[in-house]
Parts: structure tokens; C-alpha cells; sequence
């Protein structure tokens, strides 16, 4: 693959022994793709951070982003795909559970898809070592989620997943979810835009220490996958902003707005979609930029979140995911 073609994006909390043993296959995997590897440390206590930083200096294209406070899986996902610049982004955990020699097969699924999920229950899948108690709860959560949601999708939760590059940052963009459940809120964002996915399978095993507590983690995973129904019944503005004329007129919104800022190419410009809440806070954005760029042509327009989801919402959609 190209150079910028792949972003892999590893969220980690209290990783520092396991990076050591998963950091070197990766970085191997990044170089043989030419891909950028981004490690999120999810305000970790431990050396994170520092065990990251130390595997990732002087390797081109690599990026440890950190966030301040311990903020969730989703979270942290979501601050690395607002820091991927690839065509294609893959999320995986950092205990490498699935094999990283699934990942072509995961890519392959994107010739065809606009998100390919890992699955350990499709045909051709392995798992080896998952309790008994971990396996119920998987299969109870993804039956429940189903239900709530109306999705058809067998496993939800596998930590394998990629996703054209515009379509992770539309996504991710409007994703409100923190916890585990978050890949529940972006599948049922995609299945309500229409987005291709496929499932893909792929060879599992349980790595000790995991993160995912099997009492009371379902509890909360269930109540987001409830509430995140209940948000999206109601109405959250979004600011669209079109910017015409001047050279790198993408390059320009993207140095000038926040990493998590969707700005993708728009006709003879660049379009970029902001989380607004305040008609002021869209005004100053518009001001600044007009007071740095004087030739730069920009317009906010404010929008409702649910009309990105709704067949009116068709045009601005396609073209911030072209």
C-alpha cells in the first residue's frame, strides 16, 4: 500500500507492560503497509504514555496522541480517528486478541464495503480461550443491542474494525458514546445512513488482563446503547461551514479548527462540520478565519444532527464522505 494509504489507530489504558509485546509487530505491520500508526493513551496511570512515546520516536508516520483524564474506549477511538490523515482507518486493541495476519482480509472487505467489522461468529471464524462467562455476556449484549437498534449484525464488539476514511470521521464526528458501547452508536449511525458493511471473520484469542468487566460493564454497555437512541430523538446543531477560493483551502480550515473537525475537499473549496451548540461560538470561528485568510470566501450554516441521518440530509452527507 501507498504511503497515507492506512491508519491504524490503537486506543490503550494502563498498556505499558502490554505495549512492549505489542508495539513491536505493529510497528513492523506499519512499516511493511506504509501506514501511520497512532497510539491514544486514554489518561492512563501507569507509563503508557512513556513506553509508547519511547517505541514510537523516530518512526515516520507514527503518532501518540493523550488525553488528559481516563475518558473510555470510545473516546479515545474517536481522538484517534480525528488524528488520522489515511484513506482507510482500522481500530484494533492493543492486547492484539485478533491476529494482525487478518487484517489484509479486513482491508479487502473496503473494495466493496464502506466499514468491514471483524467477527468471531461468522463462518470461518476461531476463538480460543474466551470464558464461558465472557461469551454470554458478548452474546446477550449483541442480542439486545440488536433488538434496540435494528441491527443485523452477529458480533458488534469485536476490536477489529475498518472503515473508508470518510465515513470514520463522519461517524465518529456525530458518535456521543464514551464506553464500550460505542461501536453499538456508530454501526447504528451507519445502518441509518445506508453505509456498506461487512463482517469479516477473524481468528480471536482471550488475552489475559482484559479490560472489559463481565458484571457490571453489560449494565453500562446496555444503558449507553438506550440512551444514545434517546439522543439522537433529540435535536443536536451542528455548523457547517463552506470555504471557497485560495490555495489549500483544505489545508487552511484544517490548521485553523480543531484535529476532531471534519474537513474534507467541496467543489471549488473545503466543507467542515462542527459540533454548535451557540450561534456566537459558530460567529467567532467565521470571524477568525476571516480575519486570517481575507481572501478566504466562509459561511456557517447551522444544521440539526438528525437531518444528516434523514434522506433530505442525502447531499450534505455524500460529500462530506466522497
Amino acid at each position: 500500500m501507498q504511503p497515507s494509504a492506512l491508519s491504524v489507530v490503537v486506543p490503550a489504558y494502563n498498556e505499558a507492560r502490554r505495549l512492549g509485546d505489542s508495539l513491536p509487530p505493529l510497528l513492523d505491520m506499519a512499516r511493511d503497509a506504509g501506514a501511520e500508526l497512532i497510539v491514544v493513551d486514554d489518561g492512563s496511570d501507569d507509563d503508557t504514555s512513556q513506553v509508547a512515546a519511547a517505541y514510537l520516536a523516530g518512526v515516520p508516520g507514527s503518532k501518540l496522541v493523550r488525553l488528559a483524564l481516563n475518558s473510555g474506549k470510545g473516546a479515545a477511538v474517536r481522538a484517534g480517528v480525528a488524528h488520522a490523515r489515511g484513506r482507510s482507518i482500522v481500530f484494533m486493541d492493543a492486547d492484539l486478541a485478533t491476529e494482525l495476519s487478518d487484517l489484509p482480509t479486513l482491508l479487502e472487505a473496503l473494495e466493496t464495503a464502506d466499514i468491514a467489522i471483524g467477527s468471531r461468529v461468522v463462518s470461518g471464524a476461531t476463538v480460543d480461550g474466551a470464558s464461558s462467562a465472557r461469551a454470554h455476556m458478548g452474546r446477550t449484549f449483541n442480542r439486545v443491542a440488536r433488538k434496540v437498534t435494528g441491527l443485523e449484525l452477529r458480533d458488534t464488539q469485536c476490536g477489529f474494525k475498518a472503515f473508508r476514511a470518510p465515513v470514520a470521521q463522519l461517524l465518529f464526528h456525530l458518535g456521543v458514546v464514551d464506553g464500550f458501547a460505542f461501536d453499538v452508536e456508530i454501526l447504528a449511525l451507519a445502518r441509518r445512513m445506508g453505509y456498506r458493511v461487512a463482517e469479516v471473520p477473524v481468528h480471536w484469542h482471550a488475552v489475559p488482563g482484559s479490560r472489559v468487566d463481565v458484571v457490571r460493564d453489560p449494565a453500562r454497555m446496555l444503558r449507553d446503547v438506550v440512551l444514545t437512541q434517546a439522543r439522537w430523538r433529540r435535536t443536536r446543531i451542528l455548523a457547517v461551514l463552506r470555504a471557497l477560493e485560495g490555495d489549500g483551502v483544505v489545508e487552511v480550515l484544517r490548521a485553523n479548527l480543531r484535529a476532531s473537525d471534519n474537513v474534507v475537499p467541496w467543489t471549488d473549496g473545503a466543507l467542515a462540520l462542527l459540533p454548535c451548540s451557540e450561534i456566537r461560538v459558530t460567529s467567532s470561528i467565521v470571524d477568525r478565519l476571516r480575519r486570517r485568510q481575507p481572501k478566504l470566501q466562509v459561511t456557517a450554516t447551522a444544521v440539526p444532527a438528525t437531518a444528516l441521518l434523514e434522506p433530505e440530509g442525502d447531499e450534505l452527507r455524500q460529500a462530506l464522505t466522497a
